[in-house]
């Protein structure tokens, strides 16, 4: 053991003598990636941002929640169809409204791809709705399971793209 030590502390030594003899530069690499902060806003990009803001923190952060609830409360608690039915109807038509109002916010040809996504994530809250509705129509809550995965897919989106059109914003629990 002594001697595996001595050896480490020799080889280290000559490392680092030799290194310094030569006149080499001592180099250290950053442990953690640079980051550059993303290009300010243009105009258009920010109009585009401030239009969409109030509809994503009002409404449809919101809704995604109430959505979320709403299935939850009646596979753990109550399994009253009606009263999931009377909660779903008015948010799926929520996200269908909110879909068509963002669609219709101008957007800069920069920002096309976010909105783009935006609207088909609100697309997804919405057939997450509907399919959730099927168990009032039919008692099978296997249909809680393929709408748990559409909100899913949707919050995951919900968060990509509020992080590049709102860099501050706080993020949903």
């Amino acid at each position: 053991m002594v001697a595996l030590l001595a050896i480490v502390a020799v080889s280290l030594q000559r490392e680092t003598a030799s290194g310094f003899a030569r006149g080499a530069a001592v180099t250290t690499v950053a442990s953690e990636p640079l980051v550059t902060a993303p290009a300010p806003f243009t105009a258009d990009e920010e109009a585009f941002s401030e239009a969409l803001w109030p509809l994503h923190q009002e409404v449809v952060e919101p809704a995604a929640g109430r959505l979320t609830a709403a299935g939850l409360a009646f596979a753990l608690d109550d399994h009253d169809a009606r009263r999931l039915g009377a909660q779903l109807t008015p948010l799926r038509q929520l996200f269908h409204d909110t879909r068509e109002k963002v669609a219709a916010i101008a957007v800069p040809s920069s920002l096309q791809s976010a909105r783009d996504r935006y609207v088909e994530l609100l697309n997804l809250y919405e057939q997450s709705a509907t399919e959730m509705l099927q168990v009032t129509r039919d008692g099978d809550e296997g249909h809680l399971i393929d709408a748990q995965h559409k909100s899913q897919r949707a919050a995951e989106d919900l968060v990509e793209v509020g992080d590049s059109l709102w860099p501050a914003e706080h993020k949903p629990n």
